[in-house]
């Protein structure tokens, strides 16, 4: 398994997901489309600054389906920082697009393969550029 092509793999399923989940073109019920990819002890810094957990997110989620018509985010420009076996840091960067905005941020992720190969993201830091 080549832990770098899954982690950048997960960045752009990830994307895809969250886009489908903004826009509410999926169902409630696909919610672990986004949550299933985060480790269970699962920490973002978002780019204010402020703590997330999975916890957070969990609760969150639900409160902002189908709130982004026309929402769209992209990664692309990735870097591998670190790679092991089980072990990668990923920084890439990432562009959110709404009908009326545009933002981006630098994004850096460390992605863990457990015993069985599946790659979840453990740690997210966002910067906005």
């Amino acid at each position: 398994m080549d832990i770098t092509r899954s982690a950048q793999q997960q960045v752009h399923d990830f994307n895809q997901a969250i886009t489908l989940w903004f826009r509410g073109e999926t169902s409630r019920e696909n919610i672990n489309d986004v949550l299933g990819r985060l480790h269970q002890d699962f920490i973002m810094v978002a780019p204010d600054g402020s703590v997330k957990s999975h916890e957070d997110l969990a609760a969150w989620l639900p409160k902002v389906f189908g709130t982004k018509q026309g929402f769209s985010a992209v990664a692309d420009q990735f870097i591998v920082s670190y790679s092991a076996d089980n072990i990668a840091i990923i920084v890439y960067h990432e562009m959110q697009k709404t009908p009326s905005t545009i933002n981006n941020r630098r994004s850096s992720a460390l992605f863990i393969a457990d015993g069985e190969g599946k790659i979840r993201w453990r740690h997210l830091q966002e910067t906005w550029l």
